[in-house]
């Protein structure tokens, strides 16, 4: 596989899988994605049943890529812990998606550069009714209101991951996507925040190099990560 851009992800994504999978996540089965609208639905807390990672609780968002398929070999929501109808109270939280995209001849084009960036806008972009994203990327943090009556209607992950797996496989080169949602109390949050905090390290990385931000290697901040990831390093020389 060629070194600069989606492998980049892969030795964590790996990590990240061990550590979801001793979790036991469950398989959802998504008739249909939940209902969507163009713009984000307000709810107030009048209106809403909890918050999901609200107040000084987790709220967990990651996005990973890889052209793997062994890693992400079909689509599929997960979750770990109770349903949006089973939940009554404000809970920790996380959501963490993994991207399989098609191989391509030289990941150092501004072409896949421009993919990336486009599947990076898609998570700020999906509304699913009554499932309110309050999205910081400064803090690394993606609390979400639900609202009462969307439960009532039966709003749950399967329908919510399903509307997700939709927007990514709009996207021409995405060839599977993988939702996992959290929300046993019991789960590791710092781990897994660890794990988002990591993949928005790589494609911020890759935005530096696209961008011509900086490619001094001694004074650039991203240097200790060329260093433990493979690949990183060959990218920034061939876009110099």
């Amino acid at each position: 596989m060629n070194h600069g851009g989606v492998n980049l992800y892969d030795k964590d994504i790996r990590e990240l899988q061990n550590v979801l999978g001793g979790m036991k996540p469950g398989r959802l089965m998504v008739k249909e994605p939940w209902r969507c609208t163009e713009k984000e639905t307000l709810v107030l807390r009048s209106d809403m049943a909890y918050e999901l990672g609200g107040g000084s609780l987790a709220a967990v968002s990651g996005l990973g890529f890889t052209t793997d398929s062994t890693l992400v070999p079909e689509n599929g929501v997960y979750l770990i812990g109770k349903d949006l109808g089973e939940l009554k109270e404000d809970t920790a939280y996380a959501r963490l998606t993994l991207l399989c995209l098609e191989e391509a001849p030289d990941w150092s084009t501004g072409e896949w550069y421009s993919l990336f960036r486009r599947l990076d806008y898609t998570r700020y972009h999906v509304f699913p009714e009554g499932y309110m994203m309050r999205i910081s990327s400064v803090r690394e943090r993606e609390p979400v209101r639900i609202a009462a009556k969307s439960l009532e209607k039966g709003m749950d992950f399967a329908g919510v991951g399903g509307a997700f797996l939709e927007a990514y496989g709009k996207h021409p080169r995405v060839k599977a996507v993988q939702t996992y949602f959290v929300t046993d109390p019991g789960a590791d949050f710092a781990k897994l925040q660890w794990f988002a905090h990591r993949f928005e390290e790589i494609t911020e990385s890759m935005n530096q190099v696209f961008q011509g931000l900086n490619m001094d290697c001694s004074t650039c901040g991203q240097r200790e990560l060329c260093e433990e990831i493979d690949g990183l390093r060959e990218l920034h020389e061939r876009v110099k």
